[in-house]
């Protein structure tokens, strides 16, 4: 259900936002706002979703070795699949027949970007790296080497923050003739994993939600005869909340206490405030999809086959709304935040109609896909 929210708020937002009208965009809206802060909510969850799915199959097929583990196995190969699909949308042939029809420069600087799915396949990188320190310990349980390292991310990241906004700074006020991207002098593909030209969605910035949502599926799967009781269910919606309204109160005063002990001078923490509240909320919603599951008993349907393929969903929606790969999408060759709300809401829900009907009628064209990645599949299997 989680899977299925998450990609379908995707797909909402992201067409909505490429069709809505510049001159809807205004806060004084209580429509847009609403929009805008369930909008604000799909990364985070699905971020949060695939550590949290990831890491409740991980431990749920624990072998006596890391490598032994068929999860691990999987895993890198997803990473694999994700980097291979996150660099290939990404590629334009519209660029390399203009090259030929008018000699324009191919802008290989777009292909080189730090997008969704490669910062998933780093995420999970993350993961499989902890789970390893983890076997070789063996010392506690699994989520607190988790939730160690999400916070490590965390500080790391508000650490980048802080690095990029003194940069933004200096451009602004014309210390600097160009941005000083990081880690200096590296491949612009390394940098933008960090913090560079086409760094869309940093590793850095996203990894703490996959993180904590491995934590959160570890002691799902830990506690599953629990998981279903209300006392586990009002432990993650009000303990989500608490932890989205605490965010700033929480994060400044581990600053105030870090300053005081003379570890740093400038404070990092408060830069993560966003990032504390929307992992916050989404454990809320993930409280509520448990209790949701309790009372309706949900079966499998074409909801639920939704969240088992979202790849592909990813995949086609960026090649028809942006133009991955063919270079020519509906934005903007159709619309580009030029239109009527209404009109917003239309192309919306059809974008979502069109991948369920995609989905329930997926076998065939996995079938094809199989077919045309039969070495990768044979070596996933091995």
């Amino acid at each position: 259900m989680a899977r299925s929210l998450a990609i379908l708020m995707m797909l909402e937002g992201h067409f909505t936002g490429a069709a809505l009208d510049a001159s809807y965009r205004d806060t004084s809206y209580f429509l847009y706002n609403a929009w805008h802060l369930f909008h604000g909510l799909t990364a985070p969850m699905f971020f949060t979703v695939t550590g949290l799915i990831f890491v409740y199959l991980l431990i749920g097929n624990e072998d006596n070795g890391f490598f032994e583990n068929k999860r691990v196995r999987k895993g890198i190969h997803r990473v694999g699949t994700l980097f291979f699909w996150g660099y290939l949308i990404q590629f334009s042939f519209k660029s390399i027949m203009l090259y030929f029809k008018t000699g324009r420069r191919i802008e290989f600087e777009e292909f080189f970007g730090f997008h969704v799915l490669q910062s998933i396949a780093m995420c999970l990188l993350l993961i499989i790296f902890t789970y390893g320190i983890f076997k070789l310990i063996k010392i506690g349980p699994f989520y607190l080497y988790l939730i160690v390292m999400a916070v490590v991310m965390l500080i790391l990241s508000g650490i980048l923050r802080h690095y990029h906004g003194v940069d933004l700074y200096l451009l602004r006020n014309g210390r600097v003739s160009e941005p000083n991207y990081w880690p200096n002098n590296f491949p612009i593909i390394i940098q933008n994993m960090f913090y560079g030209p086409k760094t869309v969605f940093s590793f850095v910035h996203t990894s703490s939600y996959a993180l904590a949502g491995g934590a959160l599926g570890a002691i799902i799967r830990t506690n599953q005869d629990k998981v279903k009781n209300y006392s586990f269910i009002l432990k993650c919606i009000l303990g989500g909340i608490g932890l989205a309204l605490l965010s700033f109160p929480l994060l400044d005063g581990i600053e105030w206490f870090i300053e005081r002990l003379g570890i740093i001078d400038d404070g990092y923490f408060h830069q993560n405030v966003e990032t504390v509240a929307r992992l916050g909320q989404v454990i809320a919603v993930i409280g509520l999809l448990i209790l949701i599951e309790r009372l309706f008993d949900p079966k499998a349907g074409l909801f639920m086959k939704i969240g088992q393929h979202t790849l592909p969903i990813y995949v086609v929606h960026v090649i028809v709304l942006y133009g991955g790969i063919t270079g020519y999408g509906l934005k903007p060759d159709l619309f580009n935040r030029n239109l009527e709300p209404y009109w917003a809401v239309l192309i919306s829900i059809t974008a979502m109609l069109f991948s369920a009907l995609m989905v329930k009628y997926i076998e065939p064209l996995e079938r094809i896909y199989d077919r045309i990645f039969r070495f990768w599949k044979v070596s996933k299997n091995k």
